[in-house]
């Protein structure tokens, strides 16, 4: 299987992929998956990162090319699945966001992906039911059109369509077709609802119809809510620079973000009287929770 990251931009955003990676190796041997890294600093993940990682350099240019004329940051992950489709054309892929946190060893979803199993991240509610302001925006386009996208050919939006993060994305070889959809579905919709999970909801519709989507959260958390811990991380790496490598992954299992931003997780999901009750009884909306040392 290969596992695919997308990491650009200032250290913040590449040291999240150096992290995930850490919490990786934790449960993998450095051969038991393919990993590639399309990236616009190979540098920063070479002097830490074991060998064996295959790294495609993309440059700002290419990245604001991959953007498109709809100026979309999340269109670029699409494009990236593209150029791993003509890459590596026979292999099975598990696209992953920097911010995710491996739980487990996760080689056995290889084989679910190839027996046609769709797997993403974490299910976030019925779009149409959903109290979401972006769920709202997104269904009450798809109302306005008979629940159809118009791309050719035509794709029915069912009424108890669930929404999935995207911040997970199994792929099998004879998948690049779903890949292309996505790309079609999101230039199609985004500039008529300018809608941050518009290539997330290309993704959920089309890996539906194949079947019932397998979540990958329980192995694999995407701490999604959890910006902060960006900060952690860079802290984290700063402080152990010197160790080696084997080291920092046996260290990194102290910092689970999963843990550590539980409380931050829990307030985002409470109503307005119990984010009242829980400033009033605790003085705070919430905390990071620091392992013990």
């Amino acid at each position: 299987m290969t596992i695919v990251f997308f990491a650009h931009g200032g250290e913040a955003f590449l040291n999240e992929v150096t992290f995930a990676l850490l919490s990786y190796y934790q449960h993998h041997h450095t051969d038991e998956n393919k990993i590639v890294i399309y990236t616009d600093n190979v540098a920063h993940f070479q002097q830490l990162l074991p060998p064996q990682i295959t790294y495609i350099s993309v440059t700002p240019a290419q990245i604001k090319q991959w953007r498109g004329t709809i100026n979309f940051v999340h269109r670029v992950k699409i494009e990236v699945l593209r150029d791993a489709f003509q890459r590596f054309p026979q292999e099975t892929f598990l696209y992953l966001d920097s911010d995710v946190y491996f739980k487990e060893n996760i080689s056995f979803l290889e084989t679910k992906i190839n027996k046609g199993t769709p797997i993403m991240s974490l299910k976030e509610g019925i779009i149409f039911k959903s109290n979401l302001r972006h769920f709202k925006t997104l269904a009450s386009y798809l109302k306005s059109h008979q629940n159809t996208i118009a791309v050719v050919p035509p794709i029915a939006v069912a009424p108890q369509q669930a929404m999935y993060n995207a911040g997970i994305i199994g792929l099998s070889p004879s998948d690049n077709f779903v890949v292309e959809r996505a790309l079609t579905v999101t230039d199609f919709l985004h500039p008529s609802i300018d809608n941050h999970v518009t290539e997330q909801f290309a993704f959920t519709v089309l890996l539906s119809q194949k079947g019932a989507v397998y979540e990958a959260e329980p192995h694999i958390h995407h701490y999604w809510y959890f910006k902060e811990f960006r900060e952690v991380i860079t802290q984290f790496l700063q402080e152990n620079k010197e160790k080696s490598f084997e080291t920092l992954v046996a260290l990194s299992a102290n910092y689970n973000p999963e843990y550590m931003g539980s409380e931050k997780l829990a307030y985002k999901q409470m109503n307005f009287w119990q984010k009242l009750i829980q400033k009033i009884t605790k003085g705070r909306k919430w905390k990071i929770i620091y392992p013990s040392k």
